[in-house]
């Protein structure tokens, strides 16, 4: 159901279907917007996995196992 064919169109409806699809400078602007979104999800879900890891480090530290993993012990 397209808006604009019941008269309802505003100013705003009528700008975004002006914008050429086509058009390079609108692609990469595009392109711009969308990765700069995908590296702020990335950084939203690494810095909350930061806080899973903290408290699972604290857990390991904890442990009553002994000897060092370098060595193989």
């Amino acid at each position: 159901m397209d808006c604009c064919n019941e008269g309802a169109c505003t100013k705003l409806d009528e700008d975004i279907l002006d914008i050429p699809l086509d058009d390079p400078d609108a692609n990469a602007a595009a392109a711009k917007i969308q990765a700069s979104f995908r590296g702020h999800m990335t950084r939203k879900k690494i810095k909350g996995g930061e806080i899973d890891r903290k408290s699972k480090d604290t857990a390991c530290t904890s442990s009553t196992r002994t000897g060092d993993l370098r060595n193989g012990d």
